[in-house]
């Protein structure tokens, strides 16, 4: 079964801001390679970077929804212009991009993975076991880590986000 992608005119039952088509060719061009799998393995790539650019920035992004009555998913909005002061309509190109960069790392990783959390709420970052003198190490993140940062992806989503002047923002 084809996705249904966005084409900036608020589809109802839109689930994902990249066809696979244009992932294809976006990929193609830039000679990535590990863009692979069966058309279902990708469009559920392309399904899943789009939940997840809609739920990792979905309370940070500029302007409104478009059509809110019917839109599916956040894009496309009104009232979001580029470093320039042009406006974006639709479904921009960085968001495009963006979709197809997150699809990327979800074909061997989940995009929201639970973390490993210690009793005390101690997020596990690094964890080894020796096997000489008896070792066990563990590095922990020094917060809570909410969200993992994805450089390439989240620096082409930086101009969608308040308060963002083209860099990306990791929140943690």
């Amino acid at each position: 079964m084809a996705i249904v992608t966005e084409d900036g005119t608020g589809k109802s039952d839109a689930q994902s801001y990249l066809s696979l088509a244009d992932a294809d060719a976006y990929f193609t061009a830039r000679g990535v390679s590990a863009w692979t799998g069966s058309n279902a393995v990708k469009e559920a790539a392309l399904i899943a970077a789009t939940e997840y650019i809609d739920i990792r920035w979905g309370e940070f992004l500029k302007g409104s929804l478009e059509f809110p009555d019917v839109q599916a998913l956040l894009f496309p909005r009104l009232n979001i212009y580029d470093s320039e002061g042009r406006a974006l309509t639709g479904i921009p190109q960085r968001l495009e991009r963006a979709t197809a960069e997150y699809a990327l790392i979800s074909l061997s990783q989940s995009l929201m993975p639970n973390p490993t959390v210690e009793s005390s709420g101690k997020i596990i970052i690094e964890e080894s076991e020796g096997t000489g003198p008896l070792t066990e190490t563990k590095k922990y993140h020094p917060g809570y880590l909410t969200k993992r940062p994805y450089p390439k992806a989240d620096a082409l989503m930086s101009c969608f986000i308040v308060g963002s002047a083209g860099t990306a923002r990791v929140y943690v």
